[in-house]
Formats: C-alpha cells, sequence, structure tokens
C-alpha cells in the first residue's frame, strides 16, 4: 500500500468510524464533541443522518476512490477538499463564535494536517 491509500483509507476510516458512532450514540458523541446534546427527537434524527450517515457515506466513496489505481488522484483530492472546507468552517467558527472546547482545537490541527498532506502528495504524484 502507497502513501497516497494510506492517507485516503485512514481518511476513511475516520470518517465511517465517527459516523457510525453518530448514527448508533449520537447524544453521547454529541456532548463530547460539542459539550451538548440534541433536545429533541428530530435533532438526533438529523444528528444521525448528517453526522452519522453522510459519514459512513464519504467514508465509503474513499474507500472506493482508493481501491483503483485510476481514482487514487481522485481520492486526494477528495480528502484535500473535504478537509478544506472542514478547516475552513472550523475556523469561520472560532473566529465568529469565540471560546471552543479543546476538541475543535485537536479537529483543526487534524485537519490541516490531512489537507497538508494531501496538497502534498498531489504535489509529488505524476498527473495522470
Amino acid at each position: 500500500m502507497n502513501i497516497n491509500v494510506l492517507l485516503i483509507n485512514i481518511t476513511a476510516a475516520i470518517f465511517a468510524l465517527y459516523g457510525l458512532g453518530f448514527v448508533f450514540a449520537p447524544t453521547q458523541l454529541a456532548l463530547l464533541v460539542t459539550d451538548a446534546a440534541p433536545a429533541t427527537a428530530t435533532a438526533l434524527t438529523d444528528m444521525r443522518a448528517t453526522y452519522g450517515g453522510m459519514s459512513v457515506a464519504i467514508g465509503i466513496v474513499l474507500f472506493v476512490l482508493s481501491s483503483k489505481a485510476e481514482t487514487i488522484r481522485l481520492g486526494l483530492i477528495a480528502v484535500l477538499l473535504l478537509m478544506l472546507g472542514m478547516a475552513g468552517g472550523r475556523l469561520v467558527g472560532l473566529t465568529i463564535d469565540g471560546a471552543q472546547n479543546q476538541i475543535m482545537y485537536i479537529y483543526l490541527a487534524f485537519e490541516a494536517a490531512a489537507s497538508g498532506a494531501a496538497w502534498f502528495l498531489l504535489r509529488c504524484s505524476k498527473q495522470s
């Protein structure tokens, strides 16, 4: 397994596991991540769908992209865009919303590291 596939698969696994956690334990994970839990059944269902189902789907898409040589570059682009989007949204939140828990800074660091790694690997890889 090369480093490109490894980065895509690690990112895929994190999305898939995170998503499964939010599908099956949304209250507990919401409390851990945001210091608050959804207060209604509708909010829980939306959290299961958005943080859960969509994250699982993203993980699966990334695993699929990493499974064929001809889609590995697209997988790296997906990792780059996903991580930049998340980091960008998190930076807006940190700036506008003020004080955050430590998990937000840890997530930002991981998002920045993953996007930096994807960018670096894309620059180093041959154009297809």
